[in-house]
């Protein structure tokens, strides 16, 4: 991935940034809500289709993760970041609030035996070991339910609630799952790894040669543009 793809296309949605923090930890402090009257303007984002805030957050010399989350809660939606900001940390920094949010969510559930986040360096473990001690909390729950909304056109959730079927044999859960892979995890490789894996029948299909798509997501997933991108991108 280079930097200027990077820069441009981080919105909150990048759940699958790292989950380290390299900030210094600090004591969160009471923050006060957003006035209702300071309503919140969006704008379509270029050719994305993608509805952002019209004022975005410019992170190149941001070092607080804290910060990031109160833009968040407030509203904003649109972060503009590079692996070339902060020594090549800034990236993380701005993707440890998601994270951390993410792995509190799924902690709170006492039905859970345990959790199994990747981890690739001590930052990782020292964040996603804070997760036990914090309890989520409402803030986290804003987090996440803005993030939801900003992934809901793109992300699969492997439900396999897909209404109808792909005439051609394309094998659309898993495509796009394994686009996620690339997209929001930086995992390119692996997800071209397991879009290889595909029977060939499903990987030869082109969803861009079809008039209209006979599937649908009922979580809101944009089907045959998030096809149509695994396929040029996985070839």
């Amino acid at each position: 991935m280079n930097s200027r793809a990077s820069r441009r296309n981080f919105l909150v949605a990048g759940l699958g940034l790292p989950a380290a923090a390299l900030a210094t930890p600090q004591t969160p402090r009471a923050q006060p809500s957003r006035p209702a009257s300071e309503a919140l303007a969006f704008r379509t984002l270029g050719k994305t289709g993608l509805k952002v805030t019209s004022v975005g957050f410019g992170c190149m010399v941001t070092s607080d993760a804290s910060v990031i989350s109160r833009a968040v809660d407030m509203g904003i939606n649109y972060f503009d970041t590079a692996r070339t900001y902060g020594g090549g940390n800034n990236e993380r920094m701005v993707g440890s609030a998601p994270a951390l949010a993410s792995l509190k969510w799924v902690l709170r559930n006492q039905r859970m035996g345990t959790t199994i986040p990747s981890m690739t360096d001590s930052d990782q473990l020292e964040e996603n070991f804070r997760a036990m001690s914090e309890p989520f909390g409402a803030p986290d729950a804003k987090l996440l339910a803005a993030i939801d909304e900003n992934i809901r056109p793109l992300y699969c959730r492997m439900c396999y609630q897909c209404s109808g079927q792909c005439p051609k044999g394309a094998a659309v859960p898993e495509t796009i799952r394994y686009l996620s892979y690339a997209d929001y995890y930086g995992q390119f490789a692996l997800g071209r790894e397991h879009f290889a894996s595909l029977p060939p029948a499903a990987r030869a299909v082109r969803c861009g040669e079809c008039e209209s798509c006979s599937v649908a997501c009922p979580n809101g997933v944009h089907v045959a543009e998030r096809m149509i991108r695994a396929q040029e991108l996985f070839g």
